[in-house]
């Protein structure tokens, strides 16, 4: 029951002092921003460390966190494909093809790249599309936020959600990429220590490692644990079987794991970086942390279903990890580990704001004024952090769903944005014409994709009063025409996710077809960095490219 653990009043104040300390480092960050460079890339100066950091708990956060471990409970690891197994795929990934030649360019935002090779049509849609994106991921943040102040306070969800969004506001608005920067980085150690802390004592409560991975089906839809594959027969991927299942799973691995990678917060640590060598170095990093510490509450999830297989869905998705906390943690490891969810959730929240507001308030401005000063696109920025925050706060409060808000969000820019920025750098032959028929067409079959496939996941995701409590059924059951008594939010997720296969195949074929169509016409612009100099697209490869 929320607001009834013993000990809420001592969580309660430990996040307090959190929240002030997170608020004085801002205050302290806020000295060291000179200029809009310093306030969208640091400087340009983090070094492996700092950039490692960053990058890692930007992308750790609620989703994997409260998300990962709630799927984890209801379908075991084929529920976690999209994060934290997709989400470390992206940022090996970007650390070999991209974070090199991104940061060769010298860019401020993602949208300087859209902008100078195909054209500012281009670059406002980009902006719209990342800036969705960001607000979506912040929202899902929130979300996360807003659940540990109702569960620990007994506050409606949605003052939880409100609060969080004002401490969120004012240190990025503060600081900008030198607050955000260091948070994380303190961000990062607090919520290691505490999943840790928190696998310490759960792991004996399943019977030890050895319980853990020989369960067949520790998960309440009774999928095998540890599938990464589909599996043969009735189960398939999701209990979604044939080609739709291999689509399904197919779109779990590109959500996050390609579509992701033209993303601002990501790429806003790279174009931070020192230089090419650590843009690549520490997307690596990241990327083996992330493995490392986000299976965690995917086995803690695992883990409460032996210790408790009769909650709801709703308290499922969410709340894992704080029933964890209350029934199994004395109160000093409480405070901490709750700490460290707020700390993975604030990382990646303040990281996505600052990516929204600095394509709003630096790329936006510029397009509408060419020749605005650096001092008035600072000024824009810092006035679209609140801007960016407020809207993110109506998605928060209007969906209430982490993991799944996560992941929506990164499904926009992959079918949208993915094959025109990989082409940017890696085919000529890519024309403004073209990158626009690929931003349309993938919108366009994602839509269509999504009222085909939806009669489908309606029908496979339908609910009987006899399989649930009578509380939880009606929570969750919506009645839909012809069909009976549906739980939709499933039902929508799932046509969303598996139409998004589509999308991504009419993305490419549009940016191909009509490039090569249209070449003669609208000459394809060179790649060029943000001084407008030649760009070249030579040693790339990660590791192997020279320093």
């Amino acid at each position: 029951m929320e607001g009834s653990y013993q000990y809420g009043g001592w969580v309660l104040v430990g996040l307090g002092i959190y929240m002030v300390l997170m608020l004085l480092v801002g205050w302290y960050a806020s000295k060291k921003v000179q200029g809009t460079e310093d306030y969208l890339v640091a400087g340009r100066r983090l070094g492996l460390f700092l950039c490692t950091g960053t990058l890692f708990a930007t992308w750790f956060g609620s989703g994997t966190c409260m998300g990962g471990a709630g799927n984890a409970y209801i379908f075991g690891n084929q529920g976690v494909i999209f994060d934290p197994w997709g989400a470390a795929l992206c940022l090996f990934l970007a650390g070999f093809f991209f974070a090199r030649l991104m940061r060769r360019g010298r860019y401020l935002t993602l949208v300087d790249l859209f902008q100078l090779r195909y054209g500012n049509g281009m670059g406002i849609l980009s902006a719209i599309s990342l800036t969705v994106a960001e607000m979506g991921w912040v929202g899902a943040q929130l979300v996360g936020f807003g659940t540990i102040i109702h569960f620990f306070s007994g506050l409606p969800l949605g003052w939880g959600i409100a609060i969080s969004t004002l401490i969120l506001v004012v240190y990025t608005y503060l600081g900008g990429m030198w607050s955000v920067t260091l948070t994380d980085v303190f961000q990062m150690i607090i919520l290691t220590v505490g999943m840790i802390v928190m696998l310490v004592v759960a792991v004996p409560l399943a019977g030890g490692w050895g319980e853990i991975f020989s369960s067949h089906t520790s998960n309440m839809m009774e999928l095998p644990t540890w599938s990464f594959l589909p599996e043969k027969g009735d189960a398939g991927f999701l209990y979604y079987t044939g080609y739709v299942g291999w689509f399904y799973w197919l779109a779990a691995w590109m959500a996050i794991g390609l579509g992701s990678i033209p993303a601002q917060d990501l790429m806003q640590r790279t174009l931070s970086a020192k230089d090419e060598k650590v843009a690549s170095y520490s997307s690596y990093l990241a990327g083996l942390l992330y493995v490392t510490v986000g299976m965690m509450p995917v086995v803690i999830g695992l883990i409460y279903f032996k210790l408790n297989p009769n909650l709801g869905p709703e308290d499922a998705l969410n709340k894992i990890l704080l029933f964890m906390a209350t029934d199994h943690l004395n109160p000093f490891f409480a405070v901490v580990f709750v700490s460290a969810l707020v700390a993975a959730l604030m990382s990646s929240s303040d990281s996505a704001i600052l990516a929204a507001s600095s394509m709003v308030g630096y790329n936006a401005y510029k397009i509408l004024k060419p020749d605005v000063t650096t001092e008035q696109t600072l000024k824009a920025t810092r006035i679209a952090v609140p801007i960016v925050t407020g809207i993110s706060l109506i998605l928060a409060l209007y969906f209430e769903a982490i993991y799944n808000l996560m992941v929506i969000s990164w499904s926009v820019l992959l079918v949208s944005l993915f094959a025109p920025y990989v082409a940017a750098y890696f085919w000529k032959g890519a024309n403004r014409l073209g990158a626009l028929a690929s931003y349309v067409a993938g919108f366009v079959a994602w839509i269509v994709g999504y009222y085909a496939y939806l009669p489908m996941t309606l029908e496979a995701n339908k609910v009987s009063p006899d399989c649930l409590p009578p509380e939880t059924f009606a929570s969750v059951a919506t009645t839909v025409e012809g069909v009976g008594q549906v739980y939709f939010d499933w039902a929508m997720w799932d046509a969303l996710y598996i139409s998004s296969v589509w999308a991504l195949i009419a993305s490419v074929v549009a940016l191909v077809v009509v490039s090569l169509l249209t070449r003669s016409m609208d000459p394809p612009m060179p790649l060029v960095d943000i001084d407008g100099e030649p760009m070249p697209v030579r040693n790339w490869m990660g590791i192997f490219g020279k320093a």
